[in-house]
């Protein structure tokens, strides 16, 4: 018992940092590991348990008000890792919890589940959230405690911020090229 005090001494004074890690996609590897590339509108979320009660989701209904890549529905439904469910909260690093009203441009994917959900491709790098800086709509997919692993080491995610007509600007031509 002796030998075990010190040790949660230093369990309970350790700092434990938690980090989702990704490889870095350019916007054209993302739109092309996309089946669609819309932007949306967020509006209601819920969060509940998978079948075998192991790991929460957060379910996001998006009113889809342009698509730059596939013919869209207008609606469309994505699944999140994380979020609060019967008293319990799981967080993932990288992923962001949307609020209702908030403005993305989404790359995504059908989800494995094939139960009509869609997921967010790369993580965090397929969630461009949409802002206005100086009567201008910017777009960025930076959040914190995201690392990147490029040349064999890993640093912080350089994400990248630009104006919404740029990021539409290299869907389009990436589009038109692959003609997908």
């Amino acid at each position: 018992m002796k030998r075990l005090l010190p040790l949660f001494a230093l369990f309970l004074s350790c700092n434990f940092s938690f980090a989702t890690t990704v490889v870095p996609m350019s916007i054209e590897r993302l739109t092309d590991a996309s089946s669609h590339v819309v932007e949306v509108v967020a509006g209601e979320s819920y969060s509940q348990w998978n079948l075998s009660h192991t790991q929460i989701f957060t379910y996001t209904k998006f009113h889809v008000t342009r698509a730059l890549k596939g013919t869209a529905p207008t609606t469309i439904m994505v699944k999140q890792m994380g979020g609060r469910a019967e008293g319990y909260e799981q967080k993932v690093a990288g992923i962001r919890q949307f609020k209702n009203g908030e403005q993305a441009v989404l790359f995504v994917h059908p989800s494995r589940a094939n139960d009509g959900t869609a997921v967010i491709t790369g993580f965090i790098q397929g969630d461009f959230n949409i802002t206005s800086e100086k009567g201008e709509a910017t777009v960025s997919n930076g959040m914190s405690n995201v690392e990147q692993v490029s040349n064999g080491s890993i640093g912080h995610y350089a994400h990248p911020h630009m104006r919404l007509s740029q990021l539409e600007n290299i869907v389009h031509a990436r589009v038109s090229r692959s003609g997908k």
